[in-house]
């Protein structure tokens, strides 16, 4: 987050790129940490299940505390991106010459590398979260006991498979996108993709909020 904003800034293609790839970390750390807390809950499930009553209470604790704040924060972030996207917009444009660069090419190719890595991350802890599920389905029958795991756990992980292949996509369209407007020399951001990124992410964050709702480890 851009904390120094009496610092001049120029409509530079390095440093959107560069503002892209810090906020795709933040919203990837904050549904790892959604993520972890989820994986939480079902640990505090489990350990009840085993009759360890102190781990159960730690998990679910830590299933709260990890859970609530970081969906909170996915709202905040979001607007402290449009914020930092305006304060650059508000700079001077570079010329031509300072757009077509070997080093913007490199810049676009970490950019859609970050896409990639937060895409790759989500859809891991989306089938973590799924096969996780599948344990306690199995360890239910196994103990002849119905574990209770609330109506709100069904379809998590899918959630995050999803949310990781909307990375995916919208970071591979973004690239494409990103290198002919560089090739063009008329590099601008692209307004239509973060906004539909945004609808996506903070839906997903209303649908996780929902569905947490209705956990009860």
């Amino acid at each position: 987050m851009m904390f120094l904003k009496y610092l001049p800034t120029v409509q530079e293609p390095r440093l959107y790129m560069a503002l892209e790839r810090t906020y795709l970390g933040y919203f990837k750390l904050l549904f790892l940490s959604i993520g972890t807390g989820l994986l939480s809950a079902r640990l505090a499930i489990l350990f009840k299940a085993l009759h360890y009553a102190t781990l159960g209470h730690f998990f679910t604790e830590l299933f709260y505390w990890l859970s609530w704040p970081a969906i909170a924060l996915v709202f905040v972030v979001g607007f402290r991106f449009m914020s930092d996207l305006e304060y650059i917009e508000k700079g001077s444009p570079v010329a031509a010459k300072e757009i077509i660069d070997p080093r913007i090419y490199m810049a676009a190719e970490r950019t859609f590398l970050a896409w990639v890595r937060t895409g790759i991350g989500l859809i891991a802890f989306g089938f973590v979260i799924e096969k996780f599920d599948f344990f306690l389905e199995q360890l239910s029958i196994m103990l002849h006991t119905k574990l209770v795991m609330g109506a709100g756990f069904s379809g998590m992980g899918i959630v995050f498979i999803l949310l990781g292949v909307t990375n995916l996509v919208i970071g591979g369209i973004n690239f494409i996108r990103t290198v002919k407007k560089v090739d063009e020399g008329t590099y601008h951001v692209h307004k239509f993709l973060y906004g539909l990124y945004g609808v996506i992410l903070l839906s997903i964050t209303i649908v996780l909020a929902a569905m947490i709702i209705h956990v009860s480890p």
